[in-house]
C-alpha cells in the first residue's frame, strides 16, 4: 500500500498530528507526531520525512517543557537532518540539552549548528555579549538586558521592575528565534524570549526613594554601586510599553511617546541589587558624599 494514498494509515497519522499542531494542542500533538515517527520508521519512509516529523516531535516536547523527550527526540531528528552548519535541529537540541544541564550534548549540538565553543567537558560560560530578553513577571511581561554565557542561556543584568517577582543575576534559559528589537548607542539588538528560569539568584532587590539635585547625583550613585559590585537601575526613567511596542521595534536614543519625565527634578525611584546591609551602606556613603543635595528613603526589599 502507497504510505501517502488517501485514508491509508500514515496518511491518517499525518492529518491527525497536525491537525493537534495547527490548533496547537500540544500534548495532543505529541502522542499523534510520536506514532507518525514509530510508523513511519517501520514503513522505511524517506529520510526527509522522518527528518521533518522527528523534528516536530522534539519541538513540541520544549513547548510542553518536556526536556528528557525532546532531547530523546532532538537526537533523532539532528542525525537525519541535512548535513552542515546552521541546522535547527542541533539548535534545538543544545537548548533541550542545556535545560537538562546535559553538557557534552550540548556543546555537541552547539559545535555541529556551528557555534565557537571554547573547549571543555562542563558548563559553558562564556561571553556572548549583550542582549534583552522578554522575561515573564508576576505582572506579564518585562524586557531586561542580559549577559549571554552560551547560545541558550544569559544573566540578567537589569533590575527588573518591583512587583516583578524576578531577580538582578538570574539565569534564564531563552529561545533561539528573535521577537522585536531594541536599538541603543545607534546599535540594534533582537530580543529573545524567555523560556523558563534556569537558575534563581540569591541577591535581594530592594526598592528606594533618592532625594537628589540632577541626573549626575544618579550617576554618582550607580558608578559608586558599579565598584562595589551593587546595580542601580533608575526605575522612574523605565519606559512602559503596550505589547505592540513591546514585540516591535523600540529605539531608546529617539524619545517615545510612553516616557515619563526624566529624572533632574527633585525626587527619583531606583532599584538596588544587594544585601541589605551592603544596599544600606551604598547609599549611606553616597548621601555623605554630598548631604545637601542627596538624601535616601528607608530601603523596601521587593524581590
Amino acid at each position: 500500500m502507497p504510505l501517502f494514498r488517501r485514508g491509508s494509515p500514515l496518511q491518517q497519522l499525518v492529518d491527525d498530528a497536525y491537525s493537534a499542531w495547527d490548533a496547537q494542542d500540544w500534548p495532543v500533538a505529541a502522542v499523534a507526531l510520536e506514532r507518525l515517527v514509530d510508523a513511519a520508521r517501520a514503513h522505511d519512509a524517506s529520510r526527509e520525512d522522518l527528518a521533518g516529523w522527528s523534528f516536530d516531535l522534539a519541538l513540541t516536547h520544549k513547548f510542553l517543557r518536556d526536556w528528557p523527550a525532546a532531547r530523546r527526540h532532538g537526537l533523532l531528528a539532528a542525525e537525519l537532518a541535512a548535513d552542515g552548519p546552521g541546522e535547527p535541529a542541533w539548535w534545538n537540541l543544545g537548548i533541550a540539552a542545556t535545560a537538562l544541564h546535559d553538557w557534552p550534548t550540548a556543546r555537541r549540538a552547539w559545535a555541529a549548528y556551528g557555534v565557537d565553543i571554547a573547549p571543555g567537558d562542563g558548563p559553558i560560560e562564556g561571553d556572548y555579549g549583550t542582549t534583552p530578553v522578554r522575561i515573564r513577571t508576576a505582572d506579564g511581561q518585562e524586557v531586561v538586558w542580559c549577559r549571554r554565557l552560551d547560545p541558550a542561556r544569559a544573566v540578567i543584568h537589569s533590575v527588573p521592575l518591583p512587583g516583578s517577582g524576578r531577580r538582578w543575576g538570574e539565569t534564564v534559559l531563552h529561545d533561539g528565534v528573535p521577537n522585536g528589537e531594541r536599538v541603543t548607542g545607534g546599535q540594534t539588538y533582537p530580543v529573545f524570549d524567555e523560556i523558563e528560569l534556569w537558575a534563581p539568584s540569591e541577591v535581594p532587590v530592594s526598592s528606594v526613594e533618592l532625594r537628589l539635585s540632577g541626573d549626575d547625583d544618579l550617576v554618582a550613585l550607580q558608578d559608586l554601586g558599579s565598584a562595589e559590585g551593587i546595580e542601580v537601575e533608575a526605575w522612574s526613567t523605565v519606559v512602559p510599553l503596550c505589547a505592540a511596542c513591546s514585540e516591535g521595534r523600540v529605539d531608546h536614543d529617539r524619545p517615545h511617546d510612553h516616557a515619563p519625565d526624566q529624572p533632574g527634578g527633585s525626587r527619583c525611584r531606583v532599584g538596588v541589587a544587594a544585601s541589605e546591609e551592603a544596599t544600606e551602606g551604598l547609599l549611606r556613603r553616597w548621601v555623605e558624599e554630598d548631604p545637601p543635595r542627596r538624601g535616601a528613603g528607608t530601603p523596601e526589599v521587593v524581590a
